[in-house]
């Protein structure tokens, strides 16, 4: 996932200091005092020189590194680079004219910056080893400060599209449900329109329906045991309509009761088998299921009969349901996970959904 410089700088919690507690800035720049006593103490043998010249130059390198990152920086992102050179090059200038006179005020007339030697007026060589000093101070806090800011960015945006997923996952479960029901009713209509006594049968698997959709499809997963028991109750719904007209065959191999699987995942398959096969191949009509189970794998295989009509045929299978199914794999089990084939063969159509399951 690459995070453009802009979003980065765009985001609120860049543009805060709080986006680093301040306990934590405070701890950094007390360790980086420290430490830079000790070098140019080491350096020169003289710590009590590099401590006066650390209290000096500290609270300039602490102020120039907050406004490069808080002010300038960001006016570089947004496209004004002018602005940003201009106010570097004034922020330097104040910078090093403030050091030399405090410099020379509080300390003595000698000066000894950072490498530059021993001297009493501003020399090319006293510029340059100052300037460059500061440009050194701030590259260093500012590279700090933008990789935090990358880190929490990146993990802001995951923790977003997390969510974005966990959003979506439940639209398309729920755009399930309406098309299921709306199926179910329309045969139940039927049923009641011939006063068939058969609409008790299919009301009590309605209601069984419900509860699963209601109180167990919510779950992040399910065992495949109670999918099944899921499939066959909309299989016992449907067969209401054909009587002995419709032929159902549904083979299960495998262990069904510890295995695990997201919720509503195969009936999609099973409802296209009826809604555009059977439905239009009135004799010999049939649909197989086959299920297979083992270590690694699930392979779920439904085969319909239908009569082939003028229409292509990814027009006139693939509804609400395979679409809906295709995403909703690729959320919960990430495209190299899992493959899902149609196919015509004569007068028959195949869907074929196998998917790798985790090993927890």
């Amino acid at each position: 996932m690459s995070i453009s410089k802009s979003v980065l700088f765009s985001n609120p919690t860049y543009n805060k200091i709080s986006s680093i507690p301040i306990h934590a800035q405070i701890y950094f720049w007390l360790a980086y005092f420290a430490f830079n006593v000790t070098r140019w103490g080491l350096f020169y043998q003289d710590y009590a020189y590099s401590l006066k010249s650390n209290l000096i130059g500290f609270p300039i390198h602490i102020i120039l590194c907050y406004l490069f990152i808080f002010i300038f920086l960001p006016k570089l992102f947004q496209g004004k680079a002018f602005e940003f050179f201009s106010l570097i090059t004034l922020s330097l200038s104040i910078a090093f004219l403030l050091k030399f006179q405090l410099t020379v005020s509080l300390l003595n007339e000698d000066l000894l910056p950072e490498y530059a030697g021993i001297t009493s007026n501003i020399t090319f060589d006293y510029i340059i080893q100052t300037v460059l000093g500061e440009v050194y101070v701030i590259t260093f806090v500012s590279c700090i400060k933008l990789v935090i800011d990358w880190t929490k960015q990146k993990e802001l945006l995951l923790n977003s599209n997390k969510v974005l997923l966990e959003n979506e996952l439940k639209y398309l479960r729920s755009q399930i449900q309406p098309h299921f029901f709306f199926n179910t009713l329309n045969n139940l209509y039927s049923l009641t329109i011939d006063k068939s006594d058969k609409a008790p049968d299919l009301i009590l698997k309605l209601s069984d329906l419900m509860k699963y959709f209601l109180y167990e499809s919510g779950k992040e997963y399910q065992t495949l045991r109670n999918e099944i028991k899921h499939i066959k109750d909309y299989i016992y719904i449907e067969k209401l309509r054909y009587n002995e007209e419709l032929k159902v065959t549904f083979n299960v191999r495998g262990a069904v009761k510890k295995t695990m699987i997201r919720p509503l995942l195969l009936i999609p398959l099973v409802e296209n088998a009826f809604k555009h096969g059977a439905r239009n191949s009135k004799k010999n009509s049939y649909i197989t299921i086959d299920l297979k189970i083992d270590s690694s794998e699930i392979n779920f295989k439904v085969e319909n009969s239908f009569l082939k009509s003028t229409k292509p045929i990814k027009t006139q299978i693939g509804g609400i349901g395979l679409a809906n199914i295709k995403k909703r794999l690729e959320i919960n089990y990430g495209k190299e996970n899992f493959s899902l084939d149609t196919y015509e063969e004569k007068n028959k159509y195949i869907a074929e959904l196998k998917v790798k399951l985790k090993n927890d």
